[in-house]
């Protein structure tokens, strides 16, 4: 997530994250999403520099950059983890003020999302397959 206001700070970024379900996490600059199962990995990581996390007076600081990250090896497909990216993307890029952006800075649209929604599709079938199935303890234990 670029973000377009330089008062994206790390506390601004904290409550809005909050209103959409994150939690802090284990790490500096780590908020997560946590999942209904009790034990069970986060279902989404939204993270940012920890060095902001860690300031002084983070207030005087600005964040240019959010990642917001589905780790599929981790997460059930029947949970649905895309749709549920896809909306906590948008829903923190409204808020922020933001825009959704791929790892290359190019803004996501519909036809983007639909393509990784496919590509995402196939490699949980792929991971069931191999007897890896997504959410599973082997597949969490050999992805953790």
């Amino acid at each position: 997530f670029p973000t377009r206001r330089s008062s994206d700070l790390p506390g601004f970024v904290q409550q809005a994250a909050a209103r959409h379900g994150f939690v802090a996490g284990a790490l500096p600059g780590r908020l997560v999403l946590p999942s209904a199962d009790e034990g069970a990995p986060p279902v989404l990581t939204l993270q940012f520099d920890a060095q902001a996390a860690l300031a002084e007076d983070p207030e005087a600081l600005s964040l240019r950059e959010l990642t917001l990250a589905l780790d599929v090896p981790q997460t059930p497909a029947e949970l649905e983890p895309f749709a549920l990216w896809q909306e906590s993307a948008r829903a923190l890029a409204r808020d922020l003020e933001a825009e959704v952006c791929d790892d290359r800075g190019q803004v996501l649209g519909l036809h983007a999302f639909a393509s990784i929604d496919v590509e995402l599709k196939k490699l949980y079938e792929a991971l069931a397959e191999r007897d890896l199935a997504a959410g599973s303890p082997a597949a969490r234990r050999l992805f953790s």
